[in-house]
């Protein structure tokens, strides 16, 4: 089984199976698009939850303005709403076939994921960020993404922001 891993923000994600992670940002699909001024989440990761499988759409940051600081806040929020729904959605096009691209680059996790029970996670993982300083972000990027949440029945606690060390808890980065 071959593993993949990757870097951002200063934070090395994985190894993952290859098969269970599909780094949309870097990947062909996503070339095709981003000239349009798409923006897009790093990474998606089907993760096992017993009989479960989540599906993880995962933005790293290394810093975020503080929500005092109005206008910055407000817009790296905005960044994050579209990189994560831009994810969520280019991923479940890429599952359907809707892009020439993605048959030869989609792992096979996702092209067997039976997409009427899957979950699903938006979550950002800001490096270094004191546990104190989420609540804020967190509840910001859940009113961002209200609408998101309430169109694909997303459910209670499907947006997240971590920091660092909850990451490593979650399996999504190796204790360093």
């Amino acid at each position: 089984m071959s593993t993949i891993t990757i870097q951002e923000s200063g934070l090395s994600f994985g190894p993952f199976d290859s098969d269970r992670c599909f780094p949309i940002e870097t990947s062909k699909t996503y070339a095709a698009i981003q000239n349009d001024g798409v923006k897009m989440a790093e990474f998606l990761w089907i993760k096992s939850e017993g009989q479960r499988r989540r599906v993880w759409i995962v933005e790293a940051k290394s810093s975020s303005p503080q929500p005092g600081n109005k206008q910055p806040f407000d817009k790296f929020i905005g960044e994050l709403r579209d990189k994560l729904v831009n994810g969520l959605s280019l991923g479940m096009a890429a599952i359907l076939g809707r892009h020439p691209k993605t048959e030869e680059e989609l792992p096979l996790a996702f092209k067997e994921l039976e997409l009427r029970s899957a979950e699903f996670l938006l979550l950002v993982v800001i490096n270094g960020h004191a546990d104190e300083w989420l609540p804020p972000l967190d509840d910001a990027l859940n009113d961002a993404l209200r609408t998101t949440i309430k169109t694909w029945a997303l459910g209670a606690n499907s947006v997240k922001v971590i920091n660092d060390q909850m990451a490593i808890k979650h399996g999504l980065i190796a204790a360093t």
